[in-house]
């Protein structure tokens, strides 16, 4: 049986994590609704104007599509660096909600 100090923070962590994962979700699906709205007002980016002006609903799919393999990545790649690194593992999940609301700013200031 294990001691409640790790049961508790074995808690703690599962909640921070949680969190996180849908923050991070949240945050990317807001960003790709943004996207979505700059695209239909006519919006361009440098890196892919041609493609934007062309073929918008596309770019948005694309966009979108890198959105989810990113999400996933940055999950694996958090929940490998849990299992390697336990100590860190509360701090790793805070910093993917730090840029959760950064992601969430930048894409509500791209609409306004």
């Amino acid at each position: 049986m294990r001691p409640m100090k790790n049961v508790q923070k074995d808690w703690i962590t599962k909640l921070t994590a949680t969190t996180a994962v849908v923050a991070w979700a949240l945050a990317n699906g807001l960003d790709v609704v943004s996207m979505s709205l700059f695209v239909q007002a006519g919006g361009q980016l440098v890196f892919a104007s041609q493609i934007m002006r062309q073929h918008p609903a596309e770019f948005v799919m694309l966009y979108a599509g890198m959105r989810v393999l990113g999400t996933l990545t940055v999950y694996l790649l958090l929940t490998f660096a849990q299992k390697q690194w336990p100590l860190l593992s509360r701090t790793l999940w805070s910093v993917l909600t730090a840029c959760s609301l950064a992601t969430a700013v930048a894409a509500w200031w791209r609409v306004l």
